[in-house]
């Protein structure tokens, strides 16, 4: 069990939060655009197949320092018509102010489309100090069985100054265990450095405890932004793990680059790692390119944006081929109305004749505030 299973819920969690907004790499160069929309609704369909749709609907609501926030996900019943597969509930209290808590509820009708019951319950208390420490504690329950709610995890999180230039990350996560309620399995510690103006590096390390109940480290991420010229930036992150001889190997390296030019944002990131089906790589280069990703960003009239994100990849059909374009990503958001928005997004990826075909077609609007 990784913090990433625990985040990971919803799928649709990715499709809302990229169909109303930019890339998450990619910088906001529009202005206009509704940041915290208090209504989303996006609807995916797949041109061409008869995999059936779907839809997002996603509310949001401010009274004083309370925000509530409410996601359902909607999938086609027995009867062809819409019904809630997934609903989310957020609630924050204490928005702006010190301490905040964060509750939120999960509930789901499993396949058989029952009435929603609750899948999951958390509880996050955020709190800063007067020595610049801030911490997190979230606790997780979950239904067993007969309905009760049991305790399925707690994860701290504190960030505290160890100098001008330095900030310490420790995230701790416990689990449930045989012998006791909870007991400590996964660390990280993660410490950023300000070296210069220009440079900001950041070094993580995860321990997990081994078969022996030793604590073994298992990750560690090396990363360096720099910022090289007006309006462009390069970050190197280098990623090792664990191999067959418990020995940490680099398993991958990500190298990505950020530049404005002519009003327009790029974001181009290259990933490279050992393992590419097909290749060796030669004495002294381990790494192989396995992915480009370029994501442009350009403003359009009225505070709108069109975003372009290609991925190139070694062409899947073809026994060590070469790196060819395997999938691109258009969106355009613009203005309907007065604080409505419209985004429409489409994805490109490869049919078997190797051609790039429609295959995913999401729409929505973004109203308010």
């Amino acid at each position: 069990m990784n913090f990433a299973c625990i985040a990971r819920f919803a799928l649709w969690i990715a499709l809302t939060s990229a169909a109303f907004g930019q890339q998450k790499s990619a910088p906001n160069t529009t202005q206009g655009q509704p940041q915290r929309p208090a209504q989303d609704t996006v609807g995916r369909s797949y041109p061409g197949s008869y995999t059936p749709g779907s839809r997002v609907v996603r509310t949001r609501t401010e009274a004083g320092d309370r925000e509530l926030i409410a996601e359902t996900v909607e999938v086609p019943g027995p009867d062809g018509r819409f019904q809630t597969s997934t609903k989310t509930i957020t609630e924050t209290v204490g928005v702006g102010s010190n301490p905040v808590k964060i509750k939120r509820e999960v509930y789901g009708n499993g396949a058989a489309y029952r009435a929603l019951s609750l899948i999951e319950t958390s509880v996050a208390d955020k709190e800063k100090f007067p020595d610049g420490t801030s911490r997190t504690t979230t606790n997780a329950w979950a239904p067993d069985l007969s309905g009760r709610l049991n305790l399925s995890y707690r994860q701290i999180e504190e960030t505290k100054p160890l100098g001008p230039d330095v900030q310490q990350t420790e995230t701790t996560l416990y689990v449930p265990s045989i012998n006791e309620p909870l007991r400590e399995s996964e660390r990280v510690l993660k410490t950023e450095r300000r070296v210069s103006p220009y440079l900001v590096h950041t070094d993580t390390q995860r321990k997990d405890r081994d078969a022996n109940g030793q604590w073994q480290t298992t990750e560690t991420r090396d990363q360096d932004v720099r910022t090289v010229g007006p309006g462009e930036v390069v970050e190197e992150e280098t990623v090792r793990n664990l191999d067959g001889d418990k020995k940490l190997t680099v398993s991958e390296k990500t190298i990505t680059h950020w530049s404005t030019n002519n009003g327009s944002d790029q974001v181009v990131t290259e990933v490279y790692s050992p393992y590419r089906p097909g290749f060796v790589p030669e004495p002294g280069n381990p790494l192989l390119l396995n992915a480009r990703i370029r994501v442009t960003t350009t403003p359009t009239a009225n505070g709108g944006s069109q975003t372009i994100s290609e991925t190139e990849a070694p062409d899947p059909a073809v026994l060590n081929g070469p790196t060819r374009l395997v999938s691109r990503t258009v969106e355009t958001v613009r203005q309907i109305g007065p604080d409505v928005w419209e985004t429409q997004r489409q994805t490109f990826t490869l049919d078997g004749s190797g051609r790039l075909v429609l295959t995913t077609e999401d729409k929505g609007t973004s109203k308010g505030r």
